[in-house]
């Protein structure tokens, strides 16, 4: 069976690993979760908090087969965990996901309607508003 939760005690020393492969140490590991299959970890992902906003650092599935369901459920478990966390704001940098990102209900975030206290180029990410995300039918794959 496949769970999405935070690191398990057991398998934090690999998980800190794993984040110094990738040359990541921006993160409190607060705000990772991890997809694991029995004992195994498939992939991983997590966000950095910036002025209460919620900005992925990286989103990694190891078996590529099966990326795009993995990572499905990947960001959405994680726009979940930053809800419960209180924030409202969650950030992407497009990149080749961007259609992606954008079935979820991510928006460009030059197209915002609330002020942003960071210093970002606006045409690199894409935004979504998290109580929108949970208060609006599911979007399935209905197409952007």
């Amino acid at each position: 069976m496949i769970t999405i939760c935070k690191i398990k005690d057991r398998d934090l020393e690999k998980f800190e690993n794993i984040l110094k492969e990738k040359n990541i140490n921006t993160i409190t590991k607060d705000n990772f979760l991890v997809v694991y299959e029995e004992n195994d970890i498939l992939g991983f992902g997590g966000y950095e908090l910036l002025d209460n906003i919620a900005v992925l650092k990286i989103i990694d599935i190891f078996d590529k087969g099966m990326d795009s369901i993995l990572r499905d459920g990947l960001i959405k478990s994680l726009l979940n965990l930053a809800d419960i966390n209180g924030i409202r704001i969650f950030m992407v940098k497009k990149d080749e996901n961007v259609s992606f990102y954008k079935n979820i209900g991510f928006k460009d975030l030059k197209n915002r309607d609330f002020i942003l206290n960071l210093d970002v180029n606006e045409d690199e990410y894409l935004y979504i508003n998290i109580l929108e995300f949970f208060t609006n039918p599911c979007r399935g794959n209905k197409k952007v």
